[in-house]
């Protein structure tokens, strides 16, 4: 058995290297040296300095590179902002006007303001105490117990699980309007009458709270469907709408078009030894079509019935069959012909109307896209893959090569683009791209066959003409602004159940990388190639990118003059008791000011310790190797 010496010795070297530092890694740290970095940082110090760090209380990396992710996200934020402000920024109020506070929506609220502070030179360490205190189901009880993985999905999941259950226990009934929508729905109709304003697809996409889908999609034999939607409500930044439909390939029925609120999205990494994949190709296979064979199919079923009792009447007429028996087969094929007439069988017309010994099994598929993206996407890449060799489940490393900029169009399909026939393509607008290949299949059958033979003017007549309604969807669905910006990247190094969390957030123009309390500045090349990549944030960039490019010269930002000189008073409270603030502060040790290097890091600037900006990413480096072998 490996000593626990050797194991964390073995760790820290796989780590070191999976982290960058070696001088020939693909993903190595970028140097205070290199132009880019004194841009970045004169970048960042005219917008605030620096963004706070966030102490591992024990095993805690995976909860502080989700927390820093969120931070990044101006929509969360302002979010969280929105419907906490009424309250004090304490954790324990009392209620206002008669409703409890959202405890942990505050104490969210105010850590990543604090992560987000203008803390000029130095990245303070803030604690995360406070929030774990009012979270439900939080992560309490295995902090020091060790973790896998997944907890960084877990624990996000959490998050935003009870930040929605507090918001809409807060804004319960406010809504005069959808509150009185809601109550007919339940009342009356499960479906409500359409009407003018309504958002629906990819309306003012960016926008949450009620999102109305077609009632004849989501039930096609409902009486007076096409006049009516249902209503799903997106509460959150993270909420978006995913649309699924399975279907009989031999008969094209659905049962319906299911949609559901999603927040977030898993992708699989797929089997082999492949060393990378595009997250393109896991969109990709994403929306890939599902072939599953053998399932009984309603409409097939009743027409096997059908054609059998047609047969089975041909011989009564044949023969001096009793009428009581004739009259009973003829209006069960009534009965099965308008069934059939319907847009939908059900299970209980199947049950009773089949023949027992007559199942029909068929071949159907499952597909799913989105509906509606959220202003804020989360991607989980799981990672967790079964060893046939060990029976035992392992970490597939590969590397996820990502853009900074993630266009959806390819993986969204809004109502008015869905076919609800299954052996057409999923979206009415994807049947433009089928028509188009089969011509330029048929030109490219001219171009090798010169003959002026009938056949060959037949294979150079001309596809048919491509439907304008097509195109007017296709075109729709490309100009809706499904771009989306890169804010965040989580990495994980180690194994199934071992390994360190870091988190990469781009806040104030520039990219940082950020291990617990270690802060240091960062690139896009550097976040590009690095490796492990567990979780990506992005957000709509309609929504951000104003927020982001804006003129430097027409910002002034004010730092705090304790902050920036000698950090006596805590980020928490004036005495400097603050629960979330360590007095203790990781210095980022080097500014460029005039164009030089100077030592920044402790509180009286004429102290100068003499190290070497190589000596300071020497010390950054095995700082944050404690940090890892900390998590082990």
């Amino acid at each position: 058995m490996t000593g626990l010496g050797e194991r964390f010795s073995s760790a820290i070297t796989r780590s070191s290297s999976a982290l960058g530092f070696h001088s020939n890694g693909g993903n190595k740290m970028l140097s205070s040296s290199d132009p880019a970095y004194k841009d970045s940082y004169q970048t960042a110090m005219r917008l605030g300095g620096l963004v706070g760090g966030l102490g591992n209380d024990g095993n805690t990396c995976f909860m502080n590179s989700v927390l820093q992710s969120l931070a990044s996200s101006s929509e969360l934020v302002e979010f969280l902002d929105s419907f906490t402000s009424k309250w004090t920024k304490e954790i324990d109020v009392l209620p206002v006007n008669g409703k409890p506070s959202p405890s942990f929506s505050i104490a969210l609220d105010e850590l990543l303001s604090n992560l987000n502070k203008n803390h000029g030179k130095r990245a303070p360490t803030y604690k995360t105490r406070n929030l774990l205190k009012v979270m439900k189901d939080g992560p309490n009880k295995h902090l020091f117990l060790g973790y896998n993985q997944e907890d960084a999905q877990e624990f996000y999941q959490s998050v935003m699980k009870q930040v929605e259950l507090e918001y809409v226990k807060l804004n319960k009934g406010e809504d005069s309007e959808d509150s009185e929508k809601e109550k007919n729905l339940k009342s009356q109709d499960k479906f409500l009458p359409f009407e003018e304003g309504m958002l629906s697809g990819l309306d003012k996409l960016g926008k949450t709270g009620n999102i109305y889908v077609p009632a004849s999609q989501i039930d096609p034999s409902y009486p007076d469907a096409d006049s009516k939607v249902f209503p799903l409500k997106l509460i959150t930044p993270v909420d978006g709408l995913q649309c699924d439909r399975i279907g009989c390939t031999r008969c094209g029925e659905i049962g319906g078009i299911r949609y559901s609120v999603v927040s977030g999205l898993d992708l699989n990494l797929p089997p082999g030894n492949k060393s990378s994949f595009q997250l393109s190709e896991l969109l990709d296979e994403w929306i890939q079509q599902e072939i599953i064979d053998g399932v009984e199919c309603n409409r097939c079923g009743l027409v096997e019935s059908l054609n059998t009792l047609k047969e089975t009447i041909a011989r009564y007429k044949e023969t001096n069959v009793d009428e009581r028996l004739m009259e009973l087969t003829t209006r069960r094929i009534e009965e099965i012909e308008t069934e059939l007439a319907k847009p939908i069988i059900n299970d209980d017309t199947y049950q009773k109307l089949h023949t027992k010994n007559k199942i029909q099994k068929s071949q159907k598929t499952k597909q799913c896209f989105f509906a509606r993206p959220p202003p804020l996407l989360c991607i989980h890449i799981n990672r967790s893959v079964f060893d046939p060799r060990t029976y035992m489940v392992r970490k597939n490393n590969a590397k996820i090569i990502f853009p900074m900029k993630l266009n959806l169009t390819d993986y969204v399909a809004e109502p008015s683009d869905i076919n609800m026939d299954a052996r057409l393509p999923f979206r009415v607008q994807d049947e433009v791209s089928k028509v188009d290949e089969e011509r330029n299949e048929s030109d490219q059958d001219v171009d090798d066959n010169n003959n002026t033979n009938q056949e060959s003017e037949e294979m150079a007549e001309p596809a048919p003409p491509v439907n304008p309604y097509i195109q007017t969807i296709k075109s729709k669905v490309v100009n809706n602004g499904l771009t989306y910006s890169l804010k965040s990247a989580i990495a994980h190094f180690g194994t199934h159940n071992y390994g360190h969390y870091i988190a990469y957030r781009k806040y104030r123009k520039v990219w940082w990388r950020i291990s617990d309390e270690i802060v240091r500045l960062s690139s896009e090349a550097e976040v590009l190639g690095s490796q492990g990549t567990f979780m990506l944030f992005y957000e709509l960039s309609d929504l951000v990118d104003e927020k982001d490019n804006f003129d430097l010269n027409d910002i002034s930002v004010v730092i705090p003059e304790a902050q920036e000189q000698t950090q006596q008073v805590s980020p928490e409270s004036e005495d400097g008791s603050g629960d979330d603030a360590d007095s203790n502060y990781y210095d980022e040790k080097m500014s460029v000011e005039n164009g030089k290097l100077d030592n920044i890091g402790s509180s009286d600037s004429d102290d100068d310790d003499g190290e070497k900006p190589a000596d300071i990413e020497e010390d950054m480096r095995q700082r944050e190797l404690i940090s890892i072998q900390a998590n082990l």
